[in-house]
C-alpha cells in the first residue's frame, strides 16, 4: 500500500505526464508542485514507485513515466473526486448534455453521446438499455386501409415505435376506439416483457373467446410487440476526433484504436463490465486485457444500460469522470421519463 507522501508524489507526477505527454523529472515536480519536499527526496520516491511498478524509466537519463498501474490510481482519484461531487456543481458541461431539440428516446440517446464525445474530445460509447425493461405508456391501433392498422407503441421513455399490421377483417372507427381502450388499460405501467407474458398467457387461456374484439386487441397487441426491441450495438461518436489525436499519431497505436472502436462484441463485454459493477468504473487496456494497451475506457451505468468515454491512457480523468456521471445522470432522467416531453 503507498504511503500518503508516495501517494501524493505518484498522483502529481501523473497529472504532469497527462499534461505533457513528456516524462516527468524529480527536480522539475519538486519545483512546480507545493510538496515541501527536496528533488533527492522525490528522486528517492519516484526509484520507491518505479520498484513497486507505478512509475517506469524510459531511458537512462530521462524521467519517469506512469505504468498502467500508476494511471490507475490516478484515474480512480479523479473518479472518488466526481463521485463526491453534486451533479449540479458542474453547469458549464450541464446546460450542453441536458438540452435536445428532440425529445424523443432514441434522440436523446444520440444527442448525449454526441456532446459527450465533444467534451471529453475523445470517443464516447453507449450501450442502450434492452427494449425489455420499457415500461409502456400506451399502444393504440389507427386505421390505415381496409384490413390494415398502424400500432404506435409509446414507452415512459419517450420511445416510440410504429408497426403496420394485417388484420382478418376491417374494423370499424368504433372498434378501433374500444379495443384502444381496453388494451390501454391493460398495459399501461407494465413493462415490455410483462405485457408480452400477459398477452400471450390471456390468448392461450382463451379468456378473450367471449368477445370477438378483445380477442382481436390482443392479438393485435401481441403482433405489433413480436419484434419491438432495442438494438444491441454500441453507439460510437467522436472516433474521427479521437484518431486525430496526437496520442495515436503511430501507426500501432492507431490499429490498436480502429480494431477496438469497430469490434462491437468487445465494446459490448466492456461496457457489460461496467453494468455488473456500481459507479463509475475505469478499465484499462493492457492491465486489464481488454483491448489494445494505449486503451482506457471510463464508464457508467444508467438504467440497464451504459454510457463511457473511450480514449488514450493519457485522457483527462478528472474532466472525464464527471462528464460521464453526468451523461448517465441525463440518461436515468430520460429514461424514468422525468424529462420526456408528453
Amino acid at each position: 500500500m503507498l504511503s500518503h507522501r508516495a501517494r501524493r508524489i505518484l498522483l502529481a507526477a501523473v497529472g504532469d505526464f497527462i499534461a505533457t505527454g513528456e516524462p516527468v523529472a524529480s527536480k522539475i515536480l519538486a519545483r512546480q508542485h507545493d510538496l515541501e519536499l527536496s528533488p533527492a527526496t522525490v528522486r528517492s520516491v519516484f526509484a520507491e514507485l518505479e520498484g513497486g511498478g507505478y512509475l517506469t524509466k524510459p531511458h537512462a537519463s530521462a524521467g519517469r513515466v506512469p505504468t498502467e498501474k500508476g494511471l490507475r490510481v490516478f484515474a480512480e482519484a479523479m473518479i472518488a473526486v466526481a463521485e463526491g461531487k453534486s451533479i449540479e456543481d458542474d453547469t458549464a458541461a450541464s446546460a450542453a448534455l441536458w438540452s435536445a431539440s428532440d425529445p424523443g428516446f432514441d434522440a436523446a440517446l444520440r444527442h448525449t453521446t454526441r456532446v459527450l464525445a465533444m467534451l471529453s474530445g475523445s470517443a464516447a460509447l453507449l450501450r442502450p438499455p434492452p427494449g425489455e425493461s420499457w415500461v409502456l405508456r400506451d399502444l393504440k391501433f389507427i386505421a390505415l386501409r381496409p384490413k390494415e392498422v398502424l400500432a404506435v407503441v409509446v414507452a415512459t421513455n419517450g420511445a416510440v415505435e410504429n408497426r403496420v399490421l394485417a388484420v382478418e377483417e376491417t374494423l370499424s372507427p368504433a372498434d378501433l376506439e374500444r379495443a384502444n381502450n381496453m388494451i390501454h388499460a391493460k398495459v399501461q405501467g407494465m413493462t415490455l416483457a410483462q405485457v408480452r407474458a400477459m398477452l400471450a398467457q390471456e390468448l392461450e387461456a382463451g379468456r378473450a373467446g367471449r368477445d370477438r374484439l378483445e380477442r382481436a386487441a390482443l392479438s393485435l397487441g401481441q403482433q405489433a410487440l413480436a419484434s419491438l426491441s432495442s438494438p444491441s450495438e454500441v453507439l460510437v461518436e467522436g472516433a474521427a476526433q479521437l484518431i486525430a489525436r496526437p496520442e495515436f499519431a503511430s501507426a500501432e497505436t492507431t490499429r490498436q484504436l480502429v480494431i477496438a472502436l469497430e469490434d462491437q462484441e468487445l465494446l459490448l463485454d466492456l461496457l457489460d463490465r461496467t453494468m455488473a459493477a456500481r459507479g463509475l468504473q475505469v478499465v484499462f487496456g493492457g492491465l486489464d486485457n481488454a483491448m489494445g494497451s494505449d486503451l482506457s475506457l471510463v464508464a457508467t451505468s444508467f438504467g440497464a444500460g451504459a454510457i463511457g468515454v473511450i480514449g488514450s491512457t493519457r485522457m483527462d480523468y478528472g474532466q472525464v469522470a464527471p462528464l460521464v456521471r453526468q451523461a448517465a445522470t441525463q440518461l436515468a432522467d430520460v429514461l424514468g421519463g422525468r424529462t420526456t416531453k408528453n
